[in-house]
């Protein structure tokens, strides 16, 4: 139902809307409101912002935001700001007990991925789509929010019940991550009250809190001058302004409540501090140095965005050479990233990172300190700061050409952000317009003087995390003070800059002639084929204003080679996107494409390759070149090979410390009889294997012969200027006629009923796994049969093991039918919980699934999935990646692509009877492995009993 928010959020610098007209900007004069942006406060103090957007058509987005989180609990309420929030879910004046997600349910919004929540340390927000088509629904939509805020009913029996729910969300966060954070945190937020306030609270409190306290927190802060009421979407802004006066203005603040503080105050730093901490389940080390600069300026006028806009230059400069050193032979870190930005409400700090790979820890410190250095006493060059200005330009470009076509879920979530930290909403034409007014002036000297600033060590606070296995490698808390001081006072010299090719390609290819085209007016496509064996789908659509999107694909894998050659395949188009193209490294091909939306990237799956991508209108040609160019000319680069060697060594090196990760290595090593292909993470001797010159034989084997690839294209295709770039680039590929094919390597999952018992990890956590697998028909019905049944099955694993038993907080079913190797199912159930709840929750599971199969399943839960589903195929329809998926996924699998007009019958036909004899199919005892993860301190035995004879569950 939540997600808690990071620590460190992401900066939103997005704005939506496209007012009437514009004029040159002052850099003085404030920054306005989009004029398509209706927003005001009704008289009790509730800010509402409403918009009409008809991207999807049919559908609006609700947001109940609340300016109100765990920073404001007393210490009796620890926890309390998100057991609100739960407490939203189960009972209110319109709908009593667990009604409103029944309700929801029955109007297609699915629980979790649609209906969702999460709360902060400063804010707790709430989310709602709904479909439109149902006019009433709106209004019933209001009501949801209007509950929300003011008619929580506290059911006592709800409240109990919740604290299980509330306590198995608390398990999930347990751990590595959490014991490294208890330590660090005072002293990383400098004793300030956020150290105290974690949003999942105190364990003692959620399970002694009086139903009262409770109520007193939702009475002092859910209240109207700390609310906004948001409304996106394909809606009338009269008819939502009438509807949140009638829900909202009845409510008044509460007399004497308390204060609401615009942030909280964190002490200024007055002096350095350092801080090393290791767990033994911790599988990363990672540096951060994190400088705390001054309460963050509010952003008003244009001369603030102005400004904003120089630090985001700066960023990506710095960060585009930290990038460059992570593709030295022996990296100093595997990923670093560094920069101005937001740290906690109100607050600004400038933050250097760097995920530090199996070597020492001094080299990370030297480079990250000299990167900063030199970037504060050089600067940078104007061929750099062109790339990144014209990266930024296009980025804004791509914004405004989207502005009518933007998603109101994107819409709303700019709005959000833009309530809580004051912010103003100009809207994209007038950002756009202001961008290609400034962007130009921004000097050199500017940028350079901003990377002056940039704070030194000083008043840092540096903070090391890393495996306790590394413990005798690493400096303590003092030593990593004096290595700071020690880089900071190493002399730098200037960065050396590169000169970067004009052109992708020497000379453009021949073109060739299409040797069939075929139009499909119902499904808007055509299709094109060329005599090397390439064939091509285009599906012109107005989604996107300029988006193109791009997959090619054809059967074949790393199944196809030999088993001693596993590693080589596994990682051929891996490696050569690691190396680049033609006389283009990463690097060099990063700095040529600024400025450009573009992408492409080849793979190899086990049984499939091929190479998908994207672009815009404009740059739909260096798209098609990158595409010649990955599957003729890959580009072998030994340093950058041994670079990518050492990055995945240093991430596998102590991966096996985390429980998961252990446990999910050995289950599969049992289910699969030790297959090798089936082997699901790598070791370091697995790496060792890998051979640079036959991992790019076996790349060049595939696709040095583009026989057989079908492109399909998806997006604001011009096809009269489309077919002649695909002549050339395509076209020309080479092909000769062949057999395209998979291997089956013969993994099969242990047949009989497997009981399996690991024990792994300290914190008290257990995870169930239930699998299923075997040989089936891939059809169409037997698909969406077993999708139905799983998505059935998951409304009443809610409904039983989460609401009713209070056993778990997240969890349940997933699946799907695969047509390669060979036709076959795979069914995997997944539940979280504490280790005494295993034996109750795994017999609850195994009875929704036995009543599944003797019984059958609700035709009131069937009935929510179809409306789930059908509101979601409509939204569907309207966007370019389903298009894509749906037509592409066709072509490989043989199927009929009209079946896309159909699926709203399809579904409306199904039945519970079929969804009975799909348990029946998929749900077997006699096929099913049942593993078990415990905590180590758990009283139970480790066993593994493989392919026991099971007449029932």
């Amino acid at each position: 139902m939540c997600l808690l928010r990071q620590l460190l959020p992401i900066l939103l610098f997005f704005f939506i809307s496209c007012p009437a007209g514009y004029s040159q900007l002052t850099l003085t004069a404030p920054v306005p409101n989009s004029p398509e942006l209706k927003t005001g406060r009704l008289s009790n103090g509730l800010t509402y912002y409403i918009r009409k957007n008809e991207k999807p058509q049919h559908k609006v987005e609700l947001r109940l935001v609340v300016n109100a989180g765990s920073i404001l609990e007393k210490p009796d309420q620890l926890g309390l700001a998100h057991f609100m929030e739960h407490m939203s879910f189960n009972g209110s004046t319109h709908f009593p007990k667990n009604q409103l997600v029944d309700f929801l349910q029955k109007s297609g919004v699915k629980f979790g991925a649609d209906l969702n929540a999460y709360t902060g340390f400063d804010e707790t927000v709430y989310i709602l789509p709904l479909p439109t088509d149902d006019s009433s629904l709106f209004n019933k939509g209001l009501t949801v929010l209007e509950d929300w805020a003011f008619n929580n009913l506290f059911d006592s029996t709800e409240i109990e019940k919740e604290r299980g729910v509330v306590l198995e969300e608390s398990r999930l966060g347990k751990g590595a991550q959490e014991r490294m954070r208890n330590q660090y945190f005072p002293r990383l937020l400098n004793q300030s009250l956020y150290a105290s306030r974690l949003p999942i609270g105190s364990e003692q409190v959620l399970k002694t809190f009086r139903p009262a306290t409770l109520r007193a927190f939702y009475k002092n802060w859910y209240r109207p001058n700390l609310m906004a009421v948001m409304v996106v979407g394909d809606i009338d802004p009269a008819n939502a302004l009438r509807l949140i006066t009638s829900h909202f203005s009845k409510y008044s603040n509460p007399p004497g409540a308390p204060a609401r503080l615009a942030i909280t105050a964190i002490n200024t730093r007055n002096k350095a501090d350092a801080m090393v901490v290791t767990d033994e389940e911790n599988t990363n080390t990672i540096l951060e140095i994190i400088n705390y600069i001054k309460p963050a300026a509010p952003k008003k006028t244009w001369g603030d965005y102005r400004n904003e806009m120089i630090r985001n230059l700066l960023g990506s400069l710095i960060n585009q050479r930290l990038e460059e050193l992570t593709q030295q032979a022996n990296p100093p870190f595997l990923f670093a990233n560094t920069g101005f930005g937001g740290f906690l409400r109100g607050y600004d700090a400038f933050t250097a990172l760097a995920v530090i790979g199996k070597g020492a820890v001094r080299p990370a410190v030297d480079a990250l300190v000299e990167t900063t250095s030199q970037a504060r006493q050089y600067g940078f060059s104007q061929p750099a700061l062109d790339r990144v200005k014209a990266s930024l330009m296009n980025e804004t470009e791509t914004a405004y050409q989207e502005r009518n076509k933007t998603e109101s879920a994107d819409i709303i979530t700019s709005y959000v952000s833009a309530f809580l930290e004051h912010d103003p909403l100009p809207g994209i034409t007038n950002r756009y317009l202001f961008t290609k007014q400034v962007l130009p002036g921004i000097t050199l000297k500017e940028v350079n003087t901003l990377a002056a600033s940039i704070p030194s060590t000083r008043q840092a606070f540096s903070l090391l995390l890393a495996p306790a296995a590394m413990k005798s490698q690493l400096p303590d808390s003092t030593q990593l003070m004096a290595d700071l001081v020690a880089a900071a006072a190493v002399p730098v010299k200037p960065y050396a800059e590169k000169s970067i090719a004009a052109s992708l390609m020497d000379k453009t290819p021949p073109g060739a002639p299409i040797t069939a085209q075929n139009h499909n007016d119902k499904l808007g496509k055509t299709d094109l084929a060329f005599a090397n064996g390439v064939t091509v789908t285009l599906k012109p659509t107005t989604f996107k204003n300029d988006d193109i999107e791009m997959d090619a694909w054809r059967v074949g894998g790393y199944h196809n080679f030999p088993v001693r050659h596993k590693m080589d395949a596994e990682n051929a188009a891996v490696l050569v996107q690691q190396m680049g193209v033609s006389d283009f490294s990463p690097t060099d091909l990063q700095k040529f494409l600024s400025g450009k939306t573009v992408s492409a990237m080849p793979y190899v799956n086990a049984d499939e390759n091929g190479i998908q991508g994207s672009s815009s209108v404009k740059d739909v040609e260096t798209m098609l070149q990158l595409v010649h160019l990955y599957l003729t000319q890959p580009r072998k680069d030994s340093t950058l090979f041994a670079s990518w060697l050492s990055k995945q060594k240093s991430s596998l090196e102590f991966i096996m410390k985390n429980p998961r990760a252990s446990f999910q290595d050995t289950l599969y090593k049992i289910i699969y009889s030790n297959n090798p292909w089936m082997d699901p993470i790598p070791k370091i001797a697995d790496l060792d294997r890998i051979n640079l010159d036959s991992s790019m034989a076996i790349y060049r084997h595939i696709f040095n012969n583009a026989w057989g690839l079908h492109f399909t294209f998806v997006g604001n295709i011009d096809s009269s200027k489309m077919i002649p770039l695909l002549q050339q680039y395509l076209g020309s590929l080479p092909g000769t006629q062949q057999d395209n094919s998979t291997t089956d390597v013969g993994a099969r999952m242990v047949t009989g009923h497997t009981d399996i018992a690991l024990k792994k990890g300290k914190a008290t956590q257990a995870l169930i796994t239930l699998r299923f697998e075997g040989n089936t028909d891939f059809t169409r019905s037997n698909r969406l049969h077993l999708a139905a049944l799983l998505e059935v099955l998951n409304i009443e694993i809610i409904e039983k093991l989460r609401e009713e038993m209070s056993g778990m907080y997240g969890g349940g079913m997933g699946g799907s039918i695969e047509n390669r190797p060979y036709p076959h199912y795979v069914v995997q159930a997944t539940i979280p919980c504490g280790p005494e709840n295993v034996d109750t929750l795994t017999a609850a599971l195994l009875t929704l699934i036995r009543n599944a199969r003797d019984k059958g399943v609700s035709q009131a839960n069937l009935d929510k999935v179809k409306e789930t589903w059908r509101k979601q195929y409509r939204v569907n329809l309207q966007n370019n990646g389903y298009w894509l998926e749906t037509l592409s996924n066709t072509f490989i699998n043989n199927s009929n692509p009209m079946d896309i007009l159909d699926y709203e019958q399809v579904i409306d036909a199904i039945t519970v009877g079929e969804l009975q004899q799909a348990a029946q199919t998929y749900l077997t005892p006699d096929n099913m492995v049942k593993a078990v993860l415990y905590p180590e301190s758990a009283r139970v035995q480790e066993h593994v009993t493989v392919g026991n004879k099971a007449k029932g569950f």
